[in-house]
Formats: structure tokens, sequence, C-alpha cells
């Protein structure tokens, strides 16, 4: 917890996120792809995976304020299949890091970015959390949707 500095009413600055921890945490993002059994949830989730990549790229660079991002939309259909609940207990790992580098990073825009990086961990492994071999139910699926979505505008509001 910062405390303020004697006699200056002032809490001190936090450290900010080294380029290189930016950096790892984007090389450890690249490599996770969370599957979720549906094409919707799972382009979507590649899509907030991608902007946070690309946040880490910003903070790695010092920008006070993210880039412009291109909206990306994922795929519509396709039948339900399995979760692969190893990728998304993966791609969780590396979003609960990638959470902790936007955390302290010094823009104000990274802590916010934290904070949705560490929600799409939680939210994948509760979907890794589905029994082995099953699928999510159509209103699980929606439900993971709508998170997802939610998610996307909040990085998006950023900046």
């Amino acid at each position: 917890m910062d405390r303020p500095q004697p006699g200056t009413g002032v809490a001190p600055a936090r450290p900010a996120a080294s380029r290189a921890a930016a950096l790892a945490a984007l090389d450890d993002l690249q490599d996770a792809a969370a599957d979720l059994g549906m094409d919707e949830a799972t382009g979507l989730v590649d899509a907030v995976v991608d902007d946070l990549g690309h946040l880490l790229v910003d903070l790695a660079e010092g920008s006070s304020a993210p880039t412009p991002r291109p909206r990306v939309v994922g795929a519509i259909g396709g039948p339900a299949r399995p979760v692969d609940h190893a990728s998304c207990r993966v791609a969780a790992a590396a979003l609960g890091r990638v959470s902790a580098v936007l955390a302290a990073g010094a823009p104000v825009w990274a802590p916010p970015a934290g904070v949705v990086a560490e929600k799409l961990a939680d939210l994948l492994i509760q979907v890794a959390d589905t029994p082995r071999g099953g699928q999510l139910s159509p209103s699980a699926r929606g439900l993971v949707v709508r998170r997802v979505n939610a998610l996307s505008r909040r990085l998006r509001s950023l900046g």
C-alpha cells in the first residue's frame, strides 16, 4: 500500500513496469490461445488478448495513451465442441502474469487494463472447470460471450 511521504501528505509514485517485464509478458501472452469450445467466444477472447498485447507494447514504449487498435469481431456460428481445459488454464495463467505487469504500469490506463486481464483469467478458469469432455451449456455460452464483450468494451474505453 502506498503511504504518504512524511510531511508531504502525498503518496510516492508507483514504480513503472520495466520494458523487459512488459515484453516478457507479451511473449508469454502470445503463446496462450484458449479454446472455449465455441467459435464466437474463442474469437472474442482472442480479440481481447490481442488488445492486451497491444497495450503491453504501449506500456513497453512508455506511451502516455494507448495507440488506436482495429476493432476485431469474433467468429459467429459453428458447432459447439468440448472445452479445451488445458488451453484455458494456460491462457489464464499467462493473463494473470500480464495482469500483474499492467497493474504495476505507470500510465493511468495500465492498471484498469490489468483488471481486465485478471477478470478474463478468472473467466477462463471458470470455463476450464467445465466437466472434462464437456461443452458449455447454451446459457453458459451466452454468459461467457456477454462477459467477454463487456471486457472488450472496458478495454476500448481506455483509449
